[in-house]
Formats: structure tokens, C-alpha cells, sequence
């Protein structure tokens, strides 16, 4: 592929579900409607964009808040989702 509208498109393109399957065991940075982080590893992803975290971090305007093992996110609740390195 080559340039289109300005956006280089030689890099390979994925769909949102197909990165997510490909960042499983993978550290992420999910941000919510209400404006909490959660940082962990990615463990389990469904077609609605249903996330399970492990050895999760809590964040409130950044400052740690608490600690999970896991924790189960509703896809419906998710502004975004950020890899810490590329797949």
C-alpha cells in the first residue's frame, strides 16, 4: 500500500479484535468513560471487547488507588486500550 489522504498505510493494518487476540500475555493501558486507568496483562478478550486483566494497577488522575490479581472490564465502559510495545 502506499499513501493515502496523508496516512502512510505501508505498515500492516489489523482489525481492533485481531491486535487485541495478537496482545494477549501483554501488558496494556485501558482507559474508561470515567477517566480510571488500568494497567495489567491482557488474559482474555471477547468479540464485544470484554477485557480480562491480570496484576492490575488502579490509577485516579495518576496516582495508584489499588491492586487487583484480576479484574474483568465491560468492552461498553472503554474510551481506548494501549499496547506498551508494539506486537
Amino acid at each position: 500500500m502506499g499513501k493515502k489522504c496523508g496516512w502512510d498505510l505501508s505498515a500492516e493494518v489489523m482489525r481492533p479484535a485481531e491486535m487485541l487476540r495478537n496482545a494477549l500475555n501483554k501488558e496494556v493501558k485501558v482507559v474508561l468513560k470515567n477517566d480510571v486507568e488500568y494497567v495489567g496483562k491482557l488474559v482474555e478478550v471477547d468479540v464485544h471487547m470484554n477485557l480480562v486483566l491480570s496484576e492490575v494497577d488502579e490509577y485516579h488522575n495518576g496516582n495508584k488507588r489499588a491492586s487487583y490479581p484480576y479484574l474483568l472490564i465491560r468492552g461498553n465502559n472503554v474510551v481506548y486500550i494501549a499496547l506498551k510495545e508494539p506486537i
